[in-house]
C-alpha cells in the first residue's frame, strides 16, 4: 500500500511539473506571436516609408529633367 500511495505522490508532482512548463511554454508563445506583430508592423511602416521617399525621388528626378 505504501507503494502506491508513493508512486501516486510522484504522478502529481511530475504533473505538475508538466502543468507548470505548459504554461511556460504558453507564455512564451503569447510573447512571441506579440513580438511577431510588431514585427509585421514595423516591416509594413518601413515599405510606407520606403514607398513614399522613393516617390518623392520620382518627383524631384521628373522636375529635373524638365528644367533642363
Amino acid at each position: 500500500m505504501k507503494h502506491y500511495v508513493i508512486e501516486a505522490v510522484r504522478s502529481t508532482k511530475e504533473d505538475r511539473h508538466l502543468a507548470i512548463n505548459l504554461e511556460s511554454a504558453l507564455l512564451e508563445l503569447m510573447d512571441a506571436e506579440k513580438e511577431l506583430k510588431w514585427q509585421k508592423y514595423a516591416v509594413y511602416s518601413s515599405q510606407k516609408e520606403y514607398d513614399q521617399i522613393q516617390k518623392k525621388i520620382d518627383e524631384i528626378q521628373t522636375k529635373l529633367v524638365s528644367e533642363r
